[in-house]
């Protein structure tokens, strides 16, 4: 398969490897396609290889010839991405390829997520397994499935598939830093009915009401950037008009882990209320513009006339739906002050809601270093949940992993830094969850550190990866390899 021109050169064998990753479809829970072509790589290469009973892949390559009796290294990527686009683009994330364009300096995607979470690492095992030149220990090299909606892949480790009680992983989007903590996450998903009625308008207008444009991004990484959520934006805008409106329908948010970006919501009003609900769109979307981010300032909120709909929620229902969503929680609660850096230590994403045919549903997403301290937000999820009648069910929790600072891999890695950059790495933590917490778990203690080339905008159609952060990420990564 030829690469195309636009994709760099060097390393050679690192991007060729993720061009064939963007080639193929590989959502949440559907990693056959590069589950099988990892396997085939592999076994051509004639190295051993397993499957778990989750569907992890485990590829085993023998220390180069000058590092036999050396300790074995886990390297450890997960298989699967996010997967969102634009509104305009048409894609089917279970057949199509991606489309890899060229911005400057940097790699990204034709208006959809590029997959370079966790594409890249991936591509840079399977450059290691092909590698003849480098010196290495013994490698266990493991791929994860199911990444990205809870870390199902590391939960089904089979941990006496490793000898290893050290990890390098290769999951995390800023170059130059060494990663030894993340935060733990909770799923909860709210779930009800709601009474509907028919219309008592005399001169009805239904109307699809789009909310478009926000930034969106990682519900992790992103969260403390106070970008624009479009849930609560189109509840504001619905709450300006609640007592002339009937809501029949509402669509919003992809994924646990994005930050809802579009919205759409049908209504019904009467005909004399049109002038009124435009004026509403224009003071709620003026309002926001006043305070949102200079770069998530393209939002806006657009009405397209529909055919005549009667039953939905009429004031009194429709007035306690907003209510709720007013009041949910969303954005950074916690900080934490002992980081020399701005490091979120609790949050929670309001992700999706819907409501269809009268069933209501909210899917939330809590992140946090310290699980206690996320007690009380959870209380008051729960609480919410309580008053509008709805039940919370809890889906999905997965550990922190606590910073580790007395980890002689860490020392190893930073020394190697040292030395090819004349500076020290930064050693830090993330609000986003990785997978090494819950390896730790499974496995055993082991020294563990992630780090990678530096991608922004991850969960969103503005993901890109620097090409330049590539090749350094590839450079110290060999490096690290012959000295550990």
């Amino acid at each position: 398969m030829a690469i195309p021109e636009i994709f760099p050169h060097q390393p050679e064998s690192l991007w060729r490897n993720f061009y064939h990753i963007t080639q193929l479809p590989r959502p949440s829970k559907f990693e056959d396609k590069i589950r099988e072509h990892i396997l085939k790589f592999a076994q051509d290469l004639g190295l051993e290889t397993k499957v778990d009973e989750v569907g992890n892949v485990i590829v085993y390559k023998p220390a180069s010839k000058d590092r036999e009796g050396s300790l074995p290294l886990i390297i450890q990527n997960h298989m699967d991405m996010v997967t969102d686009a634009a509104p305009e683009k048409v894609i089917n994330f279970h057949t199509d390829p991606i489309t890899v364009i060229k911005d400057g300096s940097w790699l990204k995607a034709d208006r959809t997520t590029l997959g370079a979470d966790n594409g890249i690492g991936c591509a840079a095992a399977m450059a290691l397994m092909e590698a003849k030149d480098i010196s290495h220990p013994p490698l266990e090299i493991l791929f994860t499935v199911d990444e990205e909606t809870g870390l199902k892949g590391a939960w089904g480790v089979d941990p006496s598939l490793f000898k290893s009680r050290r990890l390098l992983n290769l999951d995390t989007e800023e170059w130059g830093s060494f990663y030894i903590g993340c935060a733990g996450g909770i799923d909860y998903e709210l779930t009800g009915e709601l009474l509907q009625s028919e219309a008592r308008f005399k001169q009805p207008k239904t109307f699809k009401l789009v909310v478009s444009g926000f930034l969106g991004g990682h519900s992790g990484v992103d969260i403390h950037e106070q970008r624009g959520n479009a849930i609560k934006f189109l509840t504001e805008i619905l709450w300006e008009m609640k007592d002339v409106l009937m809501l029949h329908e509402l669509r919003a948010g992809k994924a646990h882990n994005i930050i809802p970006r579009d919205a759409w919501a049908i209504v019904s009003l009467e005909e004399s209320q049109i002038h009124s609900f435009q004026k509403s769109l224009q003071q709620v979307t003026q309002r926001w513009m006043s305070f949102q981010p200079k770069n998530d300032q393209n939002f806006k909120a657009d009405i397209e006339s529909c055919d005549l709909v009667t039953t939905g929620l009429e004031q009194q229902s429709l007035s306690q739906v907003l209510s709720l969503l007013s009041a949910f929680p969303h954005g950074a609660h916690k900080y934490d002050l002992a980081s020399q850096r701005e490091l979120v230590a609790l949050s929670n994403n309001l992700a999706k809601c819907l409501f269809v045919r009268g069933q209501f549903y909210i899917q939330t997403s809590l992140r946090f270093f310290d699980r206690a301290e996320c007690v009380p937000l959870e209380h008051q999820i729960q609480s919410l949940a309580a008053l509008m009648g709805l039940k919370a069910h809890k889906d999905g929790e997965y550990p922190s992993w606590k910073p580790v600072r007395e980890n002689k891999l860490l020392d190893q890695m930073s020394a190697v830094y040292e030395s090819l950059y004349q500076k020290k790495p930064k050693i830090t933590a993330i609000h986003a969850g990785l997978e090494c917490g819950i390896l730790r778990d499974k496995i055993g203690p082991i020294d563990a550190v992630s780090f990678g080339p530096t991608i922004t905008g991850a969960h969103s159609p503005d993901e890109r990866v620097e090409v330049e952060s590539v090749e350094k990420f590839w450079d110290l990564l060999k490096h690290v390899l012959a000295k550990i």
